[in-house]
C-alpha cells in the first residue's frame, strides 16, 4: 500500500484542496491511501470518507492534526476530535482510546510547532522521519536518527497544503487494503518513507497564502 497520511484540506483554513480535489490528485498520483489530517478538526477527514465512497480504488484514513500544549501531534484512525490545546500525554491516551495511532509529524521543526521541540519521553507509535518540505534539511535527518536511537517506525508524507504537492513524500506500507490493518502496519514498523521534496514555488505559494490570510 502506498499512503499519504499527512495532507491538509480547506478545512484546515491554511490550504486550498477541497477533500473531493484531494482524492482525485491521489488517484492520478497513484495512492492507494490518504489521511487528511486537519488542524484541529476531522471535518476535512470526514467529508473525505463520505467523496470517497464514489471512487473504489483508494482507502480514507480518518485522520487530524492536534495542537496540544506542546507541539503537534498527527492521530490516525481516531473517530472523534480531540481539543486543542489538551496536553501531549492526554492527546496520546486519547488517540490510544480509540484504537488510533500517534505519529509526531516535523518533530524539531520549531516554527512549526515540532513536538520534540520541548518533550523528549513521551511515548508515540511512530515519527515522521521525511516531511516533504524538509527532504535534505537538518529536521529530517534529526527525526531519522531519534527514530533508529528508539526503533520507532518511520513515516514519509507530503504534508500537503495544495493538491500539487500531494503524494511528493508518502509511506510504503506492507498492509492489506483496508484501514485496521494500515494502523497495525504501522504499529509493527511495516513501513518505508519514500518521495523527493515539495517544488519550492509551491512552499513559497503557502506561505504567501499564509500571510494573506493573516492581514
Amino acid at each position: 500500500m502506498i499512503l499519504d497520511p499527512h495532507i491538509h484540506s480547506i478545512y484546515s483554513g491554511d490550504a486550498k484542496g477541497t477533500p473531493r480535489q484531494i482524492i482525485k490528485r491521489a488517484r492520478w498520483v497513484g495512492l492507494d491511501a490518504i489521511a487528511i489530517a486537519d488542524h484541529d478538526t476531522m471535518q476535512g477527514s470526514r467529508v473525505a470518507e463520505k467523496e470517497a465512497k464514489s471512487f473504489k480504488d483508494i482507502l480514507v484514513v480518518p485522520a487530524m492534526e492536534i495542537t496540544t500544549s506542546k507541539g503537534h501531534i498527527l492521530a490516525l484512525g481516531i473517530q472523534e476530535e480531540i481539543k486543542k490545546g489538551v496536553t501531549p500525554q492526554e492527546a496520546v491516551d486519547r488517540v490510544h482510546e480509540q484504537g488510533a495511532v500517534v505519529i509526531v509529524p516535523h518533530p524539531f521543526v520549531r516554527y512549526r510547532e515540532g513536538l520534540f521541540v520541548n518533550v523528549q519521553d513521551l511515548k508515540v507509535d511512530a515519527i515522521e522521519t521525511l516531511n516533504s518540505r524538509y527532504i535534505f534539511g537538518y529536521s529530517n535527518w534529526r527525526a531519522r536518527r531519534l527514530a533508529k536511537e528508539r526503533n520507532l517506525p518511520m513515516i514519509g508524507s507530503s504534508d500537503a497544503h495544495f493538491t500539487a504537492a500531494i503524494g511528493s513524500c508518502f509511506t510504503q506500507i506492507d498492509s492489506e487494503p483496508n484501514i485496521d490493518d494500515i494502523l497495525t502496519a504501522i504499529i509493527k514498523g511495516r513501513t518505508k518513507p519514500m518521495g523527493s521534496r515539495t517544488p519550492l514555488h509551491l512552499i513559497l505559494k503557502e506561505v504567501i497564502n499564509k500571510k494573506i490570510k493573516r492581514i
